[in-house]
């Protein structure tokens, strides 16, 4: 039986998504859906959609109808981000979101996103089985590694924001890779239960510490360059439904904390990882999964999450709470702050699969 993930049929398929040639990327055209990327200018009192791409002729192209995966603020470069799709590529816009264009990356699923620290026309990213690298801003990309093994994809990249030449990777089946060389050559030093991994981030506080959040599996943290790693999902089992992971924050200021948004509700560590609390919300626990939090990079105490298509603010940690709707009819799964401008925030949707 002939694998998956067969080398010979992924040298085709990255050719196609490399080269942009027999790739169609479904975008939108008058008929506006209500998916893509939404921007709030006023500290998400109000939001409007971001998602036009080119008018042509008498139909305006948009990626409204895409669904993201991740987005990427490049950290040097106000008004630059990345949109990681599901299906449609990943994009690029160079003024906050008021027109997108196409990377070379013109269709596929990208759920990570990662900047060169010292260079961020550098990229990583992840598609299927391979871990790919663009040295020109997505215009090109080179493929550094490839999952050899039987239906396994990589799930996520995560770059030491102090080193750049140290990247990681993690595999659905568990498998932790450690690169010295910036990509070029990989070491497995861990591995972990198989599955989906949420996000995965090297700590900004120089320690080189790797913490990964899994969707079901808990959340994992090595240290020593991968030589010591601790399982930090017995400290969750206080919280039923807490394994649940499905967005997380981590707010590295001068002290560092975690959230984390699950089906129990939502969670916060100051002592990564080691101890929980729940923060007060309008939600009963277990009763509805937070699906998206954001928290302030410059204030703790402001909280954003999205469940289902409400969106919760708190500006007091989460003693008071007010509630608006979103204007989509779409499930926001991606909410951020922008780094470089505290009152802008961004959202972007999956399509939610009628049953």
């Amino acid at each position: 039986m002939t694998s998956k993930w067969n080398k010979k049929y992924w040298l085709v398929f990255l050719s196609l998504i490399l080269l942009g040639q027999s790739c169609s990327i479904s975008l939108g055209s008058n008929a506006v859906a209500d998916g893509g990327v939404f921007r709030s200018d006023d500290g998400g009192q109000t939001w409007q959609q971001k998602t036009f791409v080119r008018q042509d002729k008498k139909q305006i192209q948009s990626i409204s109808n895409v669904n993201g995966e991740v987005v990427a603020f490049d950290p040097q470069n106000k008004d630059t981000l990345y949109l990681g799709t599901r299906e449609n590529g990943v994009w690029r816009t160079t003024n906050g979101g008021d027109s997108w264009t196409p990377t070379s990356l013109k269709s596929g699923d990208y759920p990570c996103l990662q900047f060169d620290p010292s260079n961020t026309s550098i990229l990583y990213t992840v598609s299927g089985p391979l871990v790919l690298k663009s040295l020109d801003a997505g215009q090109s990309w080179q493929t550094l590694y490839t999952e050899s093994q039987p239906e396994q994809t990589v799930t996520c990249v995560a770059v030491d924001p102090l080193h750049g030449n140290t990247v990681w990777v993690v595999t659905s089946g568990g498998k932790i890779l450690l690169s010295d060389d910036y990509g070029h050559n990989w070491t497995l030093v861990h591995t972990i239960p198989s599955g989906v991994v949420r996000a995965m981030e090297v700590l900004k506080n120089g320690s080189g510490t790797l913490a990964i959040f899994t969707k079901t599996n808990g959340i994992f943290l090595g240290t020593g360059r991968g030589s010591a790693w601790e399982d930090l999902s017995v400290n969750l089992q206080a919280f039923p439904g807490a394994t649940d992971i499905r967005s997380v924050d981590l707010v590295e200021m001068a002290a560092e904390r975690w959230f984390l948004g699950t089906a129990n509700g939502l969670l916060s560590s100051s002592d990564q990882g080691k101890n929980w609390t729940s923060i007060p919300t309008l939600l009963t626990p277990q009763s509805i999964p937070v699906n998206a939090v954001a928290v302030n990079p410059e204030n703790g105490n402001e909280i954003f999450l999205t469940v289902n298509q409400k969106l919760h603010h708190t500006r007091d940690g989460g003693a008071t709470w007010s509630v608006t709707t979103l204007p989509t009819s779409r499930l926001p799964v991606i909410l951020a702050f922008d780094p470089h401008q505290t009152d802008r925030l961004f959202f972007s949707t999956l399509k939610i699969k009628k049953k």
